[in-house]
């Protein structure tokens, strides 16, 4: 099945305090606020004109994840497919100013995809990220009341690939063109657990754990490296109370073809949440954030 997806696009979060959201996540990351509203506050950690937004809304949840599609065609085609799906169409217009055209829809399952034409990008100085943390939105970590049926509507409605799952589908991770281990992964459950941001460099995970703590905060998980995926990790918790992950070295698979998905066991002594054997802690597993359309 050829890609419809290129890459990640955004995750929209709604808050009732859009600008400190922002702000909280530019003090921890180091990414750049891009515009500030009365209603909203947007972020990037690059060119991107937006990889987070915040939305005044009276509660806190995830409105959609996004989704940059491989071009106007790929729109229309999800499109079409939602609808013989039988999928709720949202809305045929997007969230976010700088996107020329989407498609919102809510899968049977929980989570809400925003599929769109690729975010502006801004003429900025790669210089001046360098300061920054992190450098793309990397994925996102989602929970489906039938992880199973998920796995089916994502790789047949948006032509993404399995890249590793467990047996029982208790996690699944799925990539898109871009070639990265996972654009979005999922397990059981209802929300967004996480979404995760790519750094430059592992000293990059020390600096956001000494920027909470110059705040009095901590690391909710982490530093440990993932089985599938291969990456360091680091977790926070967000004002919003949506864990946000910081990573490094997440493989790349180069050939689609070629790749033969790995089925682990998922347990304890498994190792794949670590390979270097911590567990997560109760409140990692409980930090899930409601999708709110």
């Amino acid at each position: 099945m050829t890609h419809l997806i290129r890459q990640m696009g955004y995750v929209v979060i709604a808050t009732p305090d859009p600008d400190g959201s922002a702000r909280d996540l530019a003090d921890m990351t180091g990414v750049r606020i891009t515009h500030r509203a009365a209603d909203a506050a947007f972020v990037s950690s690059n060119a991107r004109y937006c990889d987070v937004a915040y939305l005044r809304d009276a509660r806190r949840g995830i409105r959609a994840v996004g989704l940059e599609a491989m071009d106007d065609d790929a729109v229309d085609e999800v499109h079409g497919r939602a609808k013989s799906e039988g999928l709720t169409i949202l809305d045929d217009r997007p969230l976010l100013p700088k996107v020329r055209r989407a498609v919102r829809f809510a899968t049977p399952f929980g989570p809400i995809f925003e599929v769109h034409t690729p975010i502006e990008r801004e003429p900025i100085d790669p210089a001046k990220f360098n300061g920054a943390r992190v450098r793309r939105l990397e994925h996102v970590n989602l929970r489906a009341s039938d992880p199973k049926g998920f796995h089916d509507l994502v790789t047949r409605l948006l032509g993404m690939k399995l890249s590793d799952r467990t047996t029982g589908y208790e996690r699944a991770w799925y990539r898109c063109a871009d070639g990265y281990h996972h654009t979005f992964a999922c397990g059981p459950g209802d929300g967004l657990h996480h979404y995760a941001f790519d750094a430059h460099a592992l000293y990059d995970l020390a600096g956001v754990a000494d920027a909470l703590a110059a705040k009095g905060r901590s690391l909710l998980w982490g530093i440990g490296r993932h089985g599938p995926g291969n990456n360091l990790f680091s977790y926070y918790l967000d004002p919003n109370g949506c864990v946000v992950e910081v990573s490094f070295g997440l493989e790349r698979i180069d050939n689609d073809a070629l790749h033969e998905p790995g089925n682990f066991e998922f347990n304890s002594s498994s190792n794949v949440l670590d390979r270097w054997g911590s567990q997560p802690p109760v409140a990692y597993g409980k930090a899930l954030t409601p999708f709110v359309p």
